[in-house]
């Protein structure tokens, strides 16, 4: 399965953020993102020159920007893009989720630890039920929410200190959210880390035979 290219997502966040406001200054939208300003002004010049962009100069340091006819149409395709991949990435994840579960039960896994409380937590959590595991730790910075599944949600930098026997990675690049090896800022490799998009442990991969629950 392949996600949409990384200058699709920007154009298409670019294409979302002129429609609601057409003041758009290169730093803005270096800043919404993420990239360098470099990037940011390539970016815009690249979309006026596709058609997608009309731009108006005001003054020299005030350029609004204007979504062309075919600039809208191309949002349009972009989202309905984004929204089939979403589909298909998230089935694609709870398939995968699952036969992670699987394989670190098969090899005596009892309790595993959250990396991330995002959507796709919530998507191995259902493995981590299916699979008879206990989820024991959850860690995420910068999350409004206390608790995941009722499991207290702590910093990323406690990690280190979980009695977890394994821990799932659950944080993903939203540019690229099927890389493998992905993990957050302040969050240490570690060897009993798992990714649901990535090698799993053995007897995790499709094909596996049998119910090893105990």
């Amino acid at each position: 399965m392949t996600a949409p290219d990384r200058n699709a997502f920007y154009e298409l966040d670019i294409l979302r953020s002129v429609e609601q406001d057409c003041r758009l200054t290169n730093r803005t939208a270096a800043r919404k993102l993420g990239v360098s300003l470099k990037l940011a002004h390539q970016l815009l010049a690249r979309m006026v020159a596709k058609g997608l962009l009309h731009v108006r100069v005001v003054n020299t340091r005030r350029w609004d920007y204007f979504l062309t006819p075919q600039g809208l149409a191309e949002k349009t395709r972009l989202t309905l893009e984004f929204l089939e991949f979403s589909m298909r990435f998230y089935r694609e994840a709870r398939r995968r989720s699952s036969e992670l579960c699987r394989g670190l039960r098969r090899r005596g896994v009892r309790t595993v630890a959250f990396l991330g409380a995002g959507d796709l937590a919530e998507i191995a959590y259902l493995g981590v039920r299916e699979w008879d595991l206990v989820l024991s730790g959850v860690y995420e910075d910068g999350t409004r929410r206390p608790a995941f599944m009722d499991v207290p949600v702590a910093p990323v930098q406690a990690l280190g200190d979980t009695r977890a026997d394994a821990v799932v990675v659950c944080s993903y690049d939203a540019r690229a959210p099927m890389r493998e090896g992905f993990l957050p800022p302040g969050a240490t490799r570690q060897p009993r880390m798992y990714w649901v998009f990535g090698p799993g442990p053995s007897g995790a991969a499709t094909g596996a035979q049998g119910d090893e629950r105990a």
